[in-house]
């Protein structure tokens, strides 16, 4: 199996949270997978100062930002757990670069964007369309993709996506976008995928260094 992640040596967690399945908070419970660590769930993942000396033109900084993430399997892992079905947990480590990041900045409205894209998939599994959609359409908008009624090459984006690649991320939103309430899955098994679609490291496949383009 970790042949097909981007950071092998982090395990995964033994479930998804899903509210109202019946699995304990992961951070509140204490039966929960991070209760442990509750305490750094929240820390910055960036180094205080990491993010000082960036470039000052915005090509160069989001550059500068892809390179420091994708030395970072901290970041890598939240790649893994979103394309094996823990979106919620997903949610949570993006969160953590998302306030690294400034919030506001233009490298943290993409991050925030990808938050998005895990909660709407966390509520396909609890059923909720409107919370489908709306997640779905937040997540385009900060993305800055195209929406599926506009023409275009919904597969490309502006800078390069944190080092992401856009047709991976255009290929989710579509499927999300896709989904009606006959094919939701509001399983109570421990992990369920909803998505067949996966995030990519742009030039890489999950098990390759990254940045070791493929055969």
């Amino acid at each position: 199996m970790s042949s097909n992640r981007y950071a092998p040596a982090l395990p995964l967690p033994p479930y998804s949270y899903v509210s109202g399945h019946g699995l304990p908070h992961p951070v509140n419970d204490p039966a929960g997978h991070l209760h442990a660590a509750r305490e750094t769930v929240h820390e910055p993942p960036i180094p205080p100062g990491a993010l000082a000396d960036l470039p000052a033109d915005p090509p160069g900084r989001r550059r500068a930002v892809a390179a420091l993430l994708a030395a970072d399997p901290g970041w890598l892992f939240p790649l893994d757990l979103f394309n094996g079905g823990f979106y919620w947990e997903a949610h949570e480590a993006w969160e953590g670069f998302w306030h690294a990041l400034g919030r506001t900045s233009p490298e943290a409205r993409f991050v925030q964007g990808l938050i998005h894209l895990a909660a709407a998939a966390v509520k396909i599994r609890e059923g909720k369309p409107a919370g489908v959609r709306s997640h779905a359409t937040r997540g385009r908008e900060l993305l800055r993709l195209p929406g599926p009624s506009e023409r275009g090459d919904a597969g490309s984006g502006p800078g390069d996506a944190l080092g992401l690649e856009w047709e991976s991320i255009a290929a989710v939103l579509a499927e999300l976008e896709a989904y009606r309430p006959e094919c939701w899955q509001t399983s109570r098994f421990p992990v369920v995928k909803v998505l067949a679609s996966g995030l990519r490291i742009a030039g890489s496949t999950p098990g390759q260094p990254v940045g070791q383009a493929s055969a």
